[in-house]
């Protein structure tokens, strides 16, 4: 939750909050054109020691893939995702990257630098391709757009989202029913799709053990370049970057999937290290995330513009004027607008105060709580200052230089240069687990009740709030990792200047 800081009157800290306002606007443009590019380069076969070149086994294939025309299906030999593998690899790509219609077991040959999952998960096949039946994997179709088109509307941002969330949902469900126990699944998401799978992560460390799908069922989660990340979680096997996602970077409870989910965050990746205090930023993000941005058809944004701001500014009215308890709790309208701009889920709707209710608070504003009004805010001016006051660290620190490259470095496009990348980790840790699950003891399918029984199921649990420190991965100690140019270019083992 955002800091509504002390209600202490000495306390004269002010920022100016136009500034900022630009100032975030700004960054939110960027941030988003961020998150959709790498899909937007991206769409490739990837590149392994079998397939140097990315273009698959079909070059013609390939160019027409490129431009949206290929037809034909191309099933990696290695990949048993319909023989009920002992680990399926469920894997959800970045912005532009996918498409609703897409067939789960293609591996799409677009350009040399993307298909970006499938830089792990095609290795992670040849790497168990000596016992058949280890391994598979799946693509998660869905829209992933943000919502920019030139003449047609395509999905917005969190259009894309929704749809990810529930489709990758639906896929797990029915390969349980089809596979039960002997299936356990590694959840992979990038950049949007690392968004996805976090919050199905939190769904799925919430439910009871009598759920379809639980966390015995979860091998391990990778969120890759992931914007909700928690601020100092480590990176795979080492440190990670002091920063967080730029969504959300507080602790969340991901309950009994804790212990089994793996970030891989570069340093100056604005998506997963991001500085702290970004308040506006993803509320930016949350306005622009619901609105169609078509080229042709300006109007229309800027209708939309006004209809989501509307809705967001009444949807904070209702909830002001209906909770008593907001003047002097530590929820800021900052915190109240964010939660409700988000609508990849649904939200309940919030009872609008009636003319009466709003008379009598107006009254009570005016009156006998002027004390506690003038106080709540003396406190969000204060608060509105400190929940933005790290948004001239992305202009002041090599963000702009930095992020975007460090964004796309996560996949090893460059085989035998020497370089560890994260994706060669990823490969290794999910052969690892494929090994295990492989060797495990087989799980005895539960029981089906008895005939008659009417005992009632258990209910499933709600999803829990962030609940800010419990559960979550502690932060990490820090260790020496690239934060300047010169450093990034070193670690990739490439001069920083020409002729060096």
């Amino acid at each position: 939750m955002l800091r509504v800081t002390g209600l202490d009157p000495t306390d004269r800290r002010r920022t100016g909050p136009t500034r900022i306002v630009l100032r975030a606007a700004t960054a939110a443009l960027a941030t988003l054109l961020l998150c959709a590019i790498p899909g937007g380069l991206a769409g490739a076969a990837p590149i392994t020691p079998s397939d140097p070149l990315g273009l698959g086994d079909d070059p013609v294939e390939s160019v027409l893939d490129t431009f949206g025309l290929g037809t034909k299906v191309d099933q990696d030999p290695n990949n048993y995702a319909y023989d009920c593998p002992d680990v399926l690899i469920v894997a959800i790509t970045g912005a532009t990257d996918s498409e609703s219609d897409r067939n789960p077991v293609d591996e799409v040959d677009r350009l040399p630098w993307s298909n970006w999952v499938g830089n792990v998960t095609v290795p992670a096949g040849e790497a168990s391709a000596s016992t058949p039946g280890r391994v598979g994997w799946v693509y998660v179709p869905y829209a992933s757009e943000y919502g920019v088109a030139v003449a047609e509307p395509v999905p917005t941002y969190q259009e894309s989202v929704a749809e990810g969330l529930a489709t990758m949902g639906r896929m797990i469900d029915a390969n349980k029913t089809a596979c039960g126990t002997s299936t356990k699944y590694v959840l992979l998401g990038y950049s949007v799709g690392a968004e996805v799978v976090e919050r199905l992560a939190v769904d799925i460390g919430s439910r009871p053990s009598t759920a379809h799908v639980t966390s015995d069922d979860i091998a391990g989660v990778a969120l890759v370049g992931d914007p909700y990340r928690p601020a100092g979680t480590a990176s795979l096997d080492k440190p990670g970057p002091p920063g967080g996602g730029f969504m959300s970077s507080e602790p969340k409870d991901y309950g009994t999937l804790t212990n089994k989910i793996r970030w891989a965050c570069r340093p100056m990746d604005i998506a997963c290290d991001a500085p702290e205090n970004l308040g506006v930023l993803p509320l930016a993000l949350n306005v622009f995330g619901r609105m169609h941005f078509t080229l042709l058809d300006p109007g229309r944004t800027v209708t939309e513009f006004v209809a989501v701001s509307s809705d967001v500014a009444a949807r904070t009215i209702a909830h002001v004027f209906s909770d008593p308890d907001f003047a002097t709790s530590d929820e800021s309208l900052l915190d109240v607008m964010l939660r409700v701009s988000d609508r990849t889920q649904p939200l309940p709707d919030e009872r609008s105060p009636t003319p009466r209710e709003m008379f009598d608070a107006v009254t009570w504003a005016l009156g006998p709580g002027r004390p506690v009004v003038e106080a709540k805010l003396q406190a969000e001016a204060v608060g509105f200052g400190e929940d933005n006051a790290d948004i001239p660290q992305l202009f002041e620190k090599p963000y702009v230089e930095l992020g975007f490259l460090q964004h796309l470095y996560y996949w090893d496009n460059f085989p035998d240069n020497g370089r560890d990348w994260e994706s060669e980790k990823m490969i290794r840790w999910i052969t690892d687990l494929a090994r295990e699950q492989s060797e495990a003891p087989p799980v005895d399918e539960p029981a089906a009740p008895p005939a008659g029984d009417t005992t009632a199921p258990a209910e499933p649990r709600v999803i829990p709030p962030v609940n800010p420190g419990y559960l979550a991965p502690p932060a990490q100690p820090m260790e020496t990792v690239p934060s300047t140019w010169e450093e990034v270019l070193k670690s990739l083992g490439l001069p920083p200047e020409p002729g060096k």
